[in-house]
C-alpha cells in the first residue's frame, strides 16, 4: 500500500524533477545539448516512420479515451457511482493542463523543424514541443486504469504496472527516433504524467475513495459497520 509520506515523496521527486528540466530548457544548459546529439543520433539511424509512427500512438489521447472511457462508464454504471470515470477525468484534466501551460510559457519547436533555418527563427511557428503530451497521456491515463481496477501488492498490479512502464518507453522511443519530441520533452512528459496520477491516488485516498478501500470490501464493511451500531 503507497503510504502518505511516501506518495508526497514522491510528488515532490516529481516535481524536482521536471523544475529541473525546465530550467536547463529555458536556460539552453548541458541537457539542451544532450537533445541536439541525441537528435543527430536519430536522424542517422534512420528508423522507419512508418512503423514507429504508428506505435507512437499507445500515448494519443484520442486512442486511449476511446479504450478506456466506455470501460470506465460501464462500470461507473454498474457500480451506480461516479467515482471510476470521475478520478479519470480528474488525471486528465490536471495532466493535459500543466502539459499545455508548459508548452505555452517555455515554447519550443521540434527536433524536426530545428535543422530548418527559418522555422528556428520564426517566432510562433509550432513551439509546443515541451513537454510531450503523448509521455505524459500514456504514463497518467493507462497508469490510472491499472491503478484503479488493481490490488496494491498483487501479480496484476505488478504486471500492470510494467506494461505501462513498457508502453511508455516504446512511445519515448518512438517519438525521439522518429524526431517528433526531443529527450527532455519526453521525460518532462514522464514527469508532468507522474504528477497528475499521483495527485489524483491522493486525492481519492484522502477522500476515502480509494478503491482498493471501497471496491473490494465496501460491502463487508457496510455489514461490519451495521453490525457495530
Amino acid at each position: 500500500m503507497l503510504t502518505t509520506r511516501r506518495l508526497n515523496a514522491y510528488i515532490a521527486t516529481t516535481v524536482m524533477v521536471l523544475a529541473v528540466l525546465i530550467q536547463q530548457v529555458v536556460t539552453e544548459g548541458f541537457l539542451s545539448d544532450f537533445d541536439k546529439s541525441a537528435r543527430l543520433t536519430a536522424r542517422s539511424i534512420r528508423a522507419s516512420h512508418d512503423v514507429f509512427s504508428v506505435t507512437v500512438m499507445l500515448g494519443l489521447r484520442g486512442i486511449i479515451l476511446t479504450v478506456c472511457l466506455p470501460i470506465l462508464g460501464w462500470v461507473s454504471l454498474k457500480r451506480r457511482s461516479w467515482l471510476p470515470i470521475a478520478g479519470f477525468l480528474i488525471v486528465l484534466i490536471f495532466e493535459t493542463g500543466i502539459a499545455g501551460a508548459l508548452k505555452i510559457s517555455v515554447g519550443r519547436i521540434f527536433p524536426y523543424q530545428y535543422s530548418n533555418f527559418f522555422n528556428r527563427i520564426l517566432i510562433g511557428q509550432d513551439e509546443m514541443a515541451f513537454p510531450s503530451g503523448h509521455a505524459a497521456n500514456c504514463l497518467a491515463l493507462w497508469g490510472y486504469m491499472v491503478w484503479y481496477f488493481t490490488q496494491a501488492g498483487s501479480v496484476v498490479r505488478r504486471v500492470g504496472t510494467w506494461l505501462v512502464v513498457l508502453a511508455s518507453c516504446i512511445v519515448g522511443i518512438s517519438s525521439w527516433l522518429i524526431r517528433t519530441h526531443w529527450p527532455t520533452d519526453l521525460l518532462a512528459g514522464y514527469a508532468v504524467g507522474l504528477s497528475a496520477l499521483l495527485a489524483v491516488i491522493g486525492l481519492y485516498t484522502a477522500l476515502g475513495f480509494n478503491p482498493e478501500a471501497t471496491i473490494r470490501y465496501s460491502q463487508v464493511t457496510h455489514r461490519e459497520t451495521v453490525d457495530a451500531q
